[in-house]
């Protein structure tokens, strides 16, 4: 059994294969060979900027680390018997030469190789910085660990390539899952101030799959309310009228980026986690601004990739192709996309929101979001979302295949009036998203 540690978590084990996505994040894996017994914790920052909930203590090397020695010694482990093997730490495509993401991972290892020292546990294995993400293995039955790609060369078989006409765009969106109305309508009640939600619920309740997946988004740490919530009525009065129609939407699109394809995905889901990171880090930006409204940009957040949605079946026949161009040529994912296959997710993305009649705010960041200097028209928002994907990105890197040319991100963070301070001090919100 393959279990995926996620960002931020923790999992010891005596059987089956443990995995972590890494780019910039830190992976730490721990095996005693006399107990049996191994773990991996997934290190998101360095350490916490404040008071944190007891639950986010893994998210940190600081916290965390102390957390999983401890837990493995009381499953029976012993210092001297247990073997590290360290990961990730990538630069994954720098901001820039004092890039505050090269400070924060480097303070990262710092931490877990100080750590490591004090409590004498032997480093057997070191695959840190660099600049490509990567996957560290873990067999708990055999004490294996493996680093490598995300991509390994025996998936690196290519299919015939052949461009994308328009005329297969719009029967792709024809075919495409079908969304219902009542998406299309939340979408655009999200950027409305006066919002009527009782027809809403009332769609909902008629609903019974809908209404138990808003349920488990209402009671899952998406939200993370202290008390279950048991009806879409009970939901409506606990959350208010905008954080449940963002669960509604959520909820609507989560089938629509979890395609069986693999084309974008390195994991099940993966669209569809990094579209929600994205989508409350740009929420959560968006409040600490002032200057967006919160609710629109995690809209906007949500919506920002749909076009993969689009162009995912086409990507699935040159994934190796794909993968191999990002990393060797260095460029945009959307430059390649349109070098492959003749059109990228942005434009594709725009088609989809033109036929879904979404409000024009939403239709410039699902178009602009990769070169946010370009948007003639809500460039604050657009900026906010190329911000938010670009770190969601560089923390979750094991979810999707993407590449940002983050040549803008310093003029991006300038014309939000946005401190890289802030931004570390709220990028906890992007992890464990699901």
């Amino acid at each position: 059994m393959v279990t995926v540690v996620p960002t931020g978590g923790m999992v010891i084990a005596r059987h089956g294969l443990l995995k972590a996505f890494l780019g910039s994040c830190i992976g730490l894996a721990l095996y005693d060979s006399k107990a049996s017994l191994g773990g991996i914790l997934h290190i998101l920052l360095p350490e916490p900027v404040s008071g944190i909930p007891e639950s986010h203590r893994t998210y940190y090397a600081r916290t965390g680390i102390p957390i999983f020695i401890d837990e493995m010694r009381q499953q029976g482990a012993t210092a001297e018997d247990i073997s590290a093997f360290v990961a990730g730490g990538a630069l994954v495509d720098p901001l820039s030469p004092q890039d505050m993401i090269l400070n924060i991972t480097h303070q990262s290892l710092d931490i877990t190789l100080s750590f490591l020292k004090k409590s004498g546990i032997a480093i057997k294995m070191l695959e840190a910085s660099g600049v490509n993400p990567f996957c560290i293995a873990l067999d708990v039955e055999t004490g294996k660990c493996v680093i490598e790609p995300v991509i390994t060369d025996k998936e690196m078989k290519d299919d015939p390539v052949k461009h994308v006409t328009m005329d297969e765009i719009e029967d792709t969106i024809e075919k495409l899952l079908p969304v219902p109305q009542m998406a299309f309508s939340v979408a655009n009640m999200l950027s409305d101030d006066s919002i009527d939600i009782s027809s809403i619920a009332g769609e909902i309740k008629k609903d019974q799959v809908l209404s138990a997946k808003i349920l488990g988004l209402c009671n899952s740490a998406f939200i993370g309310l202290p008390r279950k919530i048991a009806s879409i009525d009970h939901a409506i009065l606990y959350l208010g009228s905008k954080l449940l129609l963002q669960v509604v939407l959520t909820a609507q699109l989560e089938n629509m980026y979890t395609l069986p394809e693999r084309g974008y995905s390195l994991c099940r889901g993966g669209m569809f986690h990094h579209a929600l990171a994205t989508a409350r880090l740009s929420k959560t930006l968006a409040k600490a601004l002032g200057k967006v409204d919160p609710d629109v940009a995690y809209t906007a957040g949500l919506l920002h990739d749909i076009g993969k949605v689009v162009l995912d079946q086409y990507i699935a026949k040159v994934k190796p192709l794909f993968y191999r161009m990002m990393i060797e040529h260095k460029e945009d994912s959307c430059v390649l996309e349109r070098q492959i296959l003749g059109f990228d997710h942005c434009q594709a993305g725009l088609v989809l929101a033109e036929s879904w009649d979404l409000p024009d705010v939403l239709k410039d960041v699902i178009l602009f979001h990769h070169a946010p200097d370009t948007a003639e028209y809500n460039r604050e928002i657009v900026n906010l979302v190329y911000v938010s994907d670009i770190f969601a990105g560089k923390f979750l890197p094991g979810l999707e295949l993407e590449k940002i040319d983050t040549a803008g991100i310093q003029a991006g963070l300038k014309s939000l009036g946005l401190d890289p301070q802030v931004v570390y001090d709220n990028l906890n919100v992007i992890a464990d998203p699901g």
